[in-house]
């Protein structure tokens, strides 16, 4: 992006020649630069994803028939113009601002200047002269740009580096911008020959070009820092993760990123994508090959389930699922190092050679015996379990030992049913301590509060409450008795944002998701959303960072039949929420769930755990259940 009035002129150091040439400054030379970096982080991508057994595959640059510049030998800089090749070369659009140079280099909008009033308005003049630009930037067509602005500049006396910003966006259904500024373009190289040169330049900058807080010192530095810090741009806006990244992503990979160019003895480390990024890219129609498995709606929805589970002998069983199958599981210690890892992504050495296999897909279940990890596993250690699906979606438990010993499952006596617990824990729920929580557990489906033996009753209700926090839940069913999902004596729940549905009683068993938002430091739980499995959602996840919330599921072949918890016993806010599930083989067949399952204390709200002093009968809320309809809730 130029400005209306650009010089057409980046900022280039005397180190450089920039006095006396402009061979690394003109408009000409940051097209061949930018042109090669974006060969250079194609072919990275491609080597990088082919080594984590993803195929070889990489984003697609825009192309244009032109002048061959990808060497010297071929570039239109040669004197013989015989000697210049045609062909296919990566297109460098050339878009016009409608904002001046001292628009945009205005200290105001300059993103690292932390008094700025406008640091992020950079993005939105880029996005707006890429809009009036018009083809191919539109948003049919779900274009992803990698954006230059030309006319970034170091003032040395404001100590800033003027339009300048390291900002991305990325838009499923639209245009995807990820914008950098030029001021290290300088030292990027413009032809294969010049990489090892610009990779290797151990040349000081000089004081008249921004050092990026130190981080760019010498020519090295500054092409490294340069193209890696545009990359990261560029991934953010193809989806990548910033926050849950170890690779590329996360940055510090300023002195590695050359050792994937230039050849290096004892190379420790490389830049690279980190696999969930890799894994998210895999579902992208940019890096789509001819032969690569289409995801479904509910594979690329699917999340990656982390439970424990009893075998034929009753005894634990750990499971880790995904519906678009599994790409890695690993065990981490307290010091995030993996002690034992299973990367079913990973190909052999025939399999890296056979064209056919574009990528490897894991399993979409996988068991471990707790004796397998006992023998594998120091029992004094809280090994964490981080897990991917093919899919990008990501599973984690802070504690596998602890995971197994609270046992996420009910046997029902009489029966070999077994149901399944999980659930969201706040932080300060997680981190212990001598606070006494009331837990309670409830059912969808009930008995009748007139008795009658096998006559049942239905939610016929659900009304979340949540206003800055989330206060609780309350379940009112169809014979007019409720239940709370909190401290059972308590009348009253807050909540601005309060929503409640009306459910039939086919509806009852068709919750597929709950979502629960964790964001609030040490304190109670944020926010909740029901989904049904039509789609149809209540209630306030209390927040836009989806990073934030952690999704409950069924199972393919589950269905959520109640809801478990605790509460603070004062407030009555919630620091945990889950779901109760049962095989839909159980739920959806002629005799339904067996009927002790409805007499069993562990799925009722009785006494919180403390006590036959706090007991209180489930059929005593009915009394309250017209008495504290609250006035600030909404009706679905």
């Amino acid at each position: 992006m130029v400005a209306k009035d650009s010089p057409l002129l980046i900022d280039c150091p005397p180190s450089k020649r920039g006095a006396i040439t402009t061979a690394h400054s003109t408009l000409d030379a940051a097209v061949l630069k930018l042109r090669m970096t974006a060969y250079m982080w194609q072919a990275m991508t491609a080597e990088d994803l082919r080594e984590k057994g993803l195929g070889r595959r990489s984003f697609r640059l825009d192309e244009e028939w032109g002048l061959d510049t990808t060497t010297m030998s071929s570039s239109y800089l040669q004197s013989d113009p015989k000697n210049t090749g045609m062909g296919s070369v990566a297109k460098v659009h050339i878009v016009r601002s409608e904002k001046t140079v001292d628009q945009l280099r205005d200290a105001q909008v300059a993103q690292q200047n932390h008094m700025g009033l406008k640091r992020y308005e950079l993005q939105r003049y880029f996005e707006h002269a890429l809009a009036e630009h018009g083809h191919p930037f539109v948003g049919a067509s779900r274009p992803v740009v990698a954006g230059l602005i030309l006319d970034s500049h170091y003032s040395m006396e404001k100590g800033l580096i003027l339009a300048h910003a390291a900002l991305a966006r990325y838009n499923p259904d639209g245009l995807s911008v990820g914008i950098y500024g030029s001021h290290t373009t300088y030292a990027w190289p413009r032809f294969l020959e010049e990489i090892p040169a610009c990779l290797l330049d151990m040349t000081p900058t000089g004081d008249t070009i921004g050092n990026d807080k130190g981080l760019c010192t010498t020519m090295q530095d500054a092409c490294s820092l340069g193209q890696l810090a545009m990359l990261q741009e560029v991934g953010d806006a193809f989806c990548a993760r910033p926050l849950f990244s170890e690779g590329i992503m996360a940055g510090g990979a300023i002195r590695s990123w050359g050792q994937i160019f230039v050849s290096q003895n004892k190379t420790k480390q490389r830049a690279q994508w980190d696999l969930r990024d890799a894994l998210r890219f895999l579902t992208k129609d940019h890096f789509r090959l001819p032969g690569d498995r289409a995801f479904t709606r509910s594979q690329t929805e699917s999340l990656v389930l982390i439970r424990c589970m009893v075998d034929e002998s009753d005894e634990p069983l750990l499971e880790v699922s995904c519906r678009a199958g599994l790409a890695r599981v690993r065990f981490v210690d307290e010091h995030g190092k993996a002690a034992w890892e299973f990367d079913f992504c990973r190909k052999t050495a025939a399999e890296l050679e056979d064209a056919e296999i574009t990528a490897k897909f894991g399993p979409t279940v996988f068991h471990l015996t707790q004796q397998a990890l006992q023998e594998r596993l120091d029992r004094s250690k809280p090994w964490v379990i981080d897990a991917l699906g093919m899919n990008g979606m990501a599973g984690k438990v802070g504690n596998l030992w602890g995971l197994l010993a609270d046992q996420p499952f009910v046997k029902v006596p009489g029966t070999s049913l077994v149901l399944s617990k999980r659930s969201a824990k706040s932080l300060a729920l997680e981190s212990g301590g001598d606070q006494v929580y009331w837990r309670w557990a409830m059912l969808l489906v009930r008995k009748h509060r007139q008795g009658g033996g096998s006559r049942l009753t239905y939610a016929s209700r659900i009304d979340i409450r949540v206003g800055a926090t989330m206060d609780g839940a309350v379940v009112y069913y169809s014979d007019g008795s409720k239940c709370n999902c909190g401290v059972a004596h308590q009348t009253h729940y807050g909540g601005h944002q309060s929503q409640a549905k009306l459910l039939s009683e086919d509806e009852t068993l068709e919750i597929t998701r709950v979502s629960i938002n964790m964001h609030r430091g040490g304190g109670s739980l944020n926010g909740c959303q029901m989904t049904l499995s039509n789609g149809e959602t209540w209630g306030a996840i209390n927040g836009n960072n989806q990073q934030d919330c952690q999704h409950l599921e069924a199972g393919e072949d589950e269905r959520i039949i109640g809801f478990y918890g605790q509460s603070d016993t004062g407030s009555g806010y919630t620091y945990e929420f889950g779901i109760i599930t049962a095989p839909k083989t159980v739920t959806d067949s002629e005799e339904g769930l067996p009927r002790q399952i409805y007499d069993m204390p562990e799925l009722m709200n009785i006494d919180g755990g403390l006590g036959p002093e706090h007991q209180r009968n489930e059929s005593e809320n009915e009394e309250d259940s017209d008495q504290d309809e609250d006035s600030d809730e909404d009706m679905d």
